[in-house]
């Protein structure tokens, strides 16, 4: 949610990079790399799927409401969060339907890159669910040298590819 600017400007380029290629990103709306994904997509003209851990008539965060509708209009929004139950739950265990979209968005993809990530971040579970469903897993080589965290290189042992240049991760796709 809090990326560098070197993130972010990763995310982007990315993102342009996958859409050229006819890749449609799939991403989850948050601040960030979320959003810098999902916009460079849409300005590069090409296709992008958000999935939200709220209800499909809500916007978290908000300052993403308008991306939202305009992704729901003109691309895809998928949410598996139950209205009623979402509705009636106190705002503190809402938090747990993320998880699941992060599961949701492996499910939906050939791939997870992972620009940045903190120890605790929720993309962790996404990590997880990829190597789980037999996706593949892309860690960018600038988390394996951050020393705050130790993620990555686990990751790696458990199937991840290491990303050093975007070509490994052309590779890895066409290899299928």
């Amino acid at each position: 949610r809090k990326p560098s600017d070197e993130g972010a400007q990763r995310a982007a380029r990315l993102a342009k990079e996958l859409v050229a290629r006819d890749f449609a990103v799939v991403s989850g709306l948050a601040t960030g790399i979320d959003k810098a994904a999902h916009t460079s997509a849409l300005e590069a003209g090409g296709r992008t799927i958000a999935v939200i851990g709220t209800p499909l008539g809500e916007s978290y965060p908000k300052e993403n409401a308008e991306l939202q509708a305009h992704i729901a209009k003109e691309h895809l929004l998928v949410s598996q969060v139950p209205v009623l139950r979402y509705s009636s739950q106190p705002f503190k265990t809402k938090r747990f339907y993320f998880p699941e979209r992060n599961a949701t968005m492996s499910a939906l993809t050939e791939g997870t890159i992972i620009v940045e990530a903190g120890e605790t971040s929720g993309t962790l579970t996404q990590a997880r669910a990829a190597l789980y469903q037999g996706r593949k897993l892309f860690i960018l080589d600038n988390c394996f040298k951050n020393p705050a965290i130790t993620w990555p290189a686990r990751f790696e042992k458990e199937g991840a590819i290491r990303v050093r240049e975007p070509e490994d991760i052309w590779k890895a796709l066409a290899s299928e």
